[in-house]
């Protein structure tokens, strides 16, 4: 087989894996938008029979006969960055499927399924016992599927790798603990100035139709392609890329204002999920780089566009001809309040600056338990110490603390790092970015996104899953990960901005 046919034929069985991604996807999706309890078992016997499906063709002797030739093949016989990439993503699938059991792989995907259900009726009854079982029943299914993969290496760094390729637990913690130095010190200068702002103003009834509208409205501000995304309301939000051009955003419209940045978060999520170029797309590539890559598309429209005072310039008119109630409130007192740094349990709603500090914690909750030093019987206690060295605060229940996020019961274990190194990424584009477009506030305040988008597209969003994240992130920035960017945009921010 030529190189020529090699790729050709690693296309197109890289595009089939995605249409069973799709599927998987469209599943996952219904499983929150309607799907009856009683249409669970069935939907689990699809959902396996698909994954048996897509294994059995990474498995067969032709697969490996085309991953055999990608090997051989040198950085010269590539075409582009999107040939390798073909080769890169193939090479892995393979891997993961001869590595992992099938059965364990189906065992797992029909395990989160019910998970994720027994985590809503849990998380209904307030009951962190209920939930404990299925969490055990995870994370041990998981330390099978690392085992499985690298039985050489600490389960725990294979499953981050798994989530953020070409980082390891020990960087992270490193990076970590300067990241939380730096935030406590900018949170100790600005705690008593921040204390003292009136929030008030925010307390104003609504509907979530209300919220959903003025959310939506605000979302399309910076550009975002409607046409592209379905929105709807759930417990939790979330963004699934059904299709190139296909992005499903689900928005929990808890309290008034969260939701505006829960859609600017997840349409983030959407718009790297849909602006693939077209040759990622025709070469199975389009997406976006799981893990902190997404989640740093997804953090940079959420914070460092939605929370900036030029942003609220354009947005606030919305908020405005949707709540006229605030007509006599200054667009300075708005933004101060809901800018407030009010450290919380909540890690959604949490404030820009001390919100990197919750996923560490429960990535250090993650890291003990694979390290072998604690027992998930105990992660509620656990849970809530953390909670109380870390913020001064104790969650009231189950509801507030443990139970709140839905990662684990969906499987992404080994995944709640990606959010805090989001961040970090954020701070790395953006100082890359503002290299090239020093303007790109002023361009915001006038409702100009074309050189802001433009940008993100050209470094980031064409190549789809194309070039491994560490790869993409020296090519955009020219420097390895670190935390100082992105705390160099809080001080700017918190010392600056809001003083």
């Amino acid at each position: 087989m030529t190189d020529q046919k090699t790729m050709a034929r690693a296309i197109e069985i890289l595009k089939e894996q995605r249409y069973y991604d799709s599927i998987q996807g469209l599943m996952g999706w219904d499983l929150w938008e309607g799907l009856s309890e009683k249409g669970q078992p069935y939907r689990q016997e699809v959902s396996g029979y698909f994954t048996r499906q897509a294994l059995d063709q990474l498995k067969s002797p032709e697969t490996k006969k085309v991953v055999d030739a990608l090997r051989e093949m040198g950085p010269g016989d590539f075409a582009d960055v999107y040939e390798q990439g073909v080769a890169h993503a193939l090479i892995d699938r393979y891997q993961n499927a001869v590595q992992v059991p099938e059965e364990l792989q189906v065992e797992l995907r029909n395990y989160t399924g019910r998970a994720q259900m027994a985590w809503r009726d849990a998380l209904d009854h307030n009951s962190f016992e209920e939930y404990q079982p299925w969490i055990e029943g995870l994370f041990q299914l998981k330390r099978r599927v690392a085992e499985a993969i690298d039985p050489n290496r600490p389960t725990f760094d294979v499953l981050c790798d798994t989530t953020d390729e070409g980082i390891d637990t020990a960087q992270v913690g490193a990076i970590f603990a300067n990241l939380k130095t730096g935030i406590m010190e900018i949170l100790d200068a600005i705690r008593e100035q921040h204390q003292a702002i009136d929030t008030s103003v925010l307390d104003v009834e609504y509907t979530h139709q209300q919220i959903r509208d003025t959310a939506y409205e605000i979302n399309l501000l910076t550009d975002f392609d409607g046409a592209c995304a379905h929105d709807s309301h759930v417990l939790h939000g979330m963004c699934t890329g059904v299709g190139p051009r296909d992005s499903r955003i689900a928005i929990s419209y808890k309290g008034t204002w969260g939701g505006i940045f829960t859609m600017l978060h997840e349409g983030g999520h959407g718009r790297y999920n849909y602006s693939s170029s077209q040759r990622a797309i025709d070469c199975g590539l389009w997406g976006g780089l799981r893990g902190s890559m997404h989640e740093g598309q997804a953090r940079f429209y959420e914070n460092i566009i939605g929370k900036s005072p030029e942003f609220w310039q354009i947005a606030y008119p919305v908020v405005l001809r949707h709540f006229p109630q605030l007509k006599q409130v200054p667009l300075e007192k708005f933004y101060m309040a809901l800018m407030k740094v009010t450290p919380s349990v909540h890690r959604i709603t949490a404030d820009e600056l001390t919100y990197s500090l919750h996923p560490i914690l429960r990535f250090e909750m993650e890291k003990d338990w694979f390290d072998g030093k604690t027992k998930t019987k105990d992660f509620q206690e656990i849970w809530n110490a953390k909670y109380q060295e870390a913020f001064g605060l104790t969650p009231k229940d189950a509801r507030e603390g443990v139970l709140q996020d839905i990662h684990w019961a969906s499987g992404h274990v080994g995944y709640f790092q990606s959010y805090t190194l989001g961040n970090l990424y954020g701070g790395m584009l953006l100082e890359a970015m503002e290299q090239d477009i020093p303007q790109w506030e002023q361009q915001m305040a006038k409702g100009e996104f074309s050189a802001i988008n433009g940008w993100l597209y050209e470094h980031v969003h064409q190549y789809g899953i194309a070039i491994p994240p560490q790869q993409l992130l020296r090519q955009v920035t020219g420097k390895d990960l670190t935390e100082e960017p992105f705390l160099h945009y809080l001080r700017r921010r918190y010392l600056t901005k809001l003083r």
